[in-house]
């Protein structure tokens, strides 16, 4: 098992196959997704019962995920509840949606935080942001 999956965060089941996917990426699939994303994203998600995890995804120079704060200063850092988080890369959950009524909230880069469908995408096809 990943140390990325942590018990009571659906989250990081999510972020962990996202990792995966990363994983299985040729070198010129993980160019072409950092060159079209060019970002590090630091998820902060708080689960029901409050407690927080945080994971950074680096698609700007190694396009990996890592539990924790990464290696590379995040881009944009967005807090999420677990449940929401699921959602929104299910794409049962539009970002701006979530963003205007607070279930989603972005320091940094906001405008960067609008290509996270790409990397959602690339786990699953079907995922809107």
């Amino acid at each position: 098992m990943s140390d990325i999956v942590v018990p009571g965060f659906k989250a990081s089941e999510l972020i962990a196959e996202l990792n995966k996917a990363f994983e299985g990426f040729s070198d010129e699939e993980r160019a072409k997704l950092i060159k079209q994303v060019n970002g590090v994203f630091q998820f902060v998600i708080k689960n029901k019962e409050g407690k927080s995890e945080t994971f950074t995804v680096d698609v700007k120079k190694e396009g990996k995920v890592v539990r924790g704060k990464g290696a590379t200063k995040a881009d944009a850092i967005l807090s999420i509840g677990d449940d929401d988080f699921v959602a929104l890369a299910q794409g049962k959950l539009n970002g701006q949606k979530a963003y205007m009524s607070g279930k989603l909230k972005i320091k940094g880069q906001i405008m960067l935080a609008m290509k996270l469908d790409n990397v959602f995408k690339s786990v699953n096809p079907t995922a809107k942001l």
